[in-house]
C-alpha cells in the first residue's frame, strides 16, 4: 500500500513539472480573441506580460479565456484597454480583478460604476501612444471624449515589429469618415467594428485600411450581426475574415 501510494505521489509531481514546463511563456506574441459569446474580448500575450482589449460580457467566458492561455502561477494582468463601457465589452472586467491584479486600466470614457477606484487609470485621446516593451499602442479616436457609447470608442492600433493590428470597439461609419481625414495608415489585421454591424466598416474605410485578416467577434444574437452586407465588402478586398462564433478562440501569432 505504501509502495503504491509513493508511486502516486510521484506521478503526481512528475505531472506537475509537466505542466509547468508547457505554461512556460515561449516569448513569442499571440493575439487571441476570447469566444466571449456576443461581446468582444481579446488578449495580448508576449512572454510573462497579457493585456486585455476588452473583456466580454458578464458570463465568465473572459475568464475561462484567461485560465486556458495564462500560465496558472501568473496573477497579474499589467494592462486593459476598454474601448466603452457597454455590458458586452466591459461586463466582465469586475469578475476578472477579483482574480488577478490589473496595473493599468486604459479608457477614454468613465465608467459608471467607479472600477476606476479599483485600478489605475489613464484617460488617453487621440495621439496618445504608450508601450510594453517592443509592443506600442496608438491611439486614433477619440480626439476628446463627450460620453463613453459605441461612436466615441477607444480605437487603438497595436505595433509590433512592424505590423499593425487595429481594434474598434463599436466605432460606427461616422467617426470612420472623421478618422479618414488625419489617420493615413494601413493595417495587417483589424477587428470588426460593432460586431460586423452595418452601422460601421464602411466600403471607403476598408479600402483605406487594406487588413490582410479580419476578425469579427461576435455570438448568437437578435441583431443580425454580421451582416451579409459587410462580410461581402470585407471580401471584396481579399481578406481572410474570421469570427468566434464559427471558429471560437482565434489565435494570430507572430514570431
Amino acid at each position: 500500500m505504501k509502495r503504491k501510494k509513493y508511486k502516486i505521489t510521484v506521478l503526481g509531481i512528475f505531472f506537475i513539472i509537466l505542466a509547468v514546463f508547457f505554461s512556460i511563456p515561449d516569448g513569442k506574441l499571440r493575439l487571441i480573441f476570447c469566444d466571449v459569446g456576443q461581446g468582444d474580448g481579446a488578449m495580448i500575450i508576449k512572454g510573462n506580460q497579457q493585456i486585455l482589449i476588452d473583456a466580454g460580457p458578464n458570463n465568465g467566458r473572459m475568464g475561462q479565456c484567461l485560465d486556458k492561455y495564462v500560465p496558472f502561477w501568473d496573477k497579474k494582468i499589467e494592462g486593459v484597454i476598454i474601448s466603452h463601457w457597454d455590458k458586452d465589452h466591459a461586463g466582465g472586467l469586475n469578475t476578472i480583478i477579483k482574480s488577478y491584479r490589473v496595473k493599468n486600466l486604459f479608457e477614454a470614457g468613465q465608467s459608471l460604476d467607479g472600477i476606476e477606484q479599483k485600478v489605475y487609470t489613464h484617460v488617453l485621446k487621440a495621439g496618445d501612444i504608450f508601450r510594453y516593451g517592443e509592443i506600442s499602442f496608438e491611439v486614433v479616436f477619440p480626439e476628446e471624449m463627450i460620453k463613453s457609447d459605441n461612436g466615441n470608442s477607444l480605437v487603438v492600433v497595436m505595433n509590433y515589429l512592424g505590423e499593425k493590428f487595429m481594434f474598434t470597439g463599436d466605432m460606427t461609419s461616422e467617426e470612420e469618415g472623421e478618422m479618414m481625414r488625419w489617420w493615413r495608415g494601413e493595417v495587417a489585421g483589424l477587428k470588426v467594428a460593432h460586431h460586423g454591424s452595418e452601422t460601421g466598416s464602411s466600403e471607403g474605410w476598408l479600402k483605406r485600411l487594406s487588413p490582410e485578416v479580419a476578425v469579427v467577434s461576435v455570438g448568437e444574437n437578435k441583431y443580425g450581426h454580421p451582416s451579409d452586407t459587410v462580410l461581402n465588402r470585407i471580401r471584396d478586398l481579399g481578406t481572410r475574415i474570421m469570427r468566434t462564433d464559427k471558429e471560437g478562440d482565434i489565435i494570430l501569432g507572430w514570431d
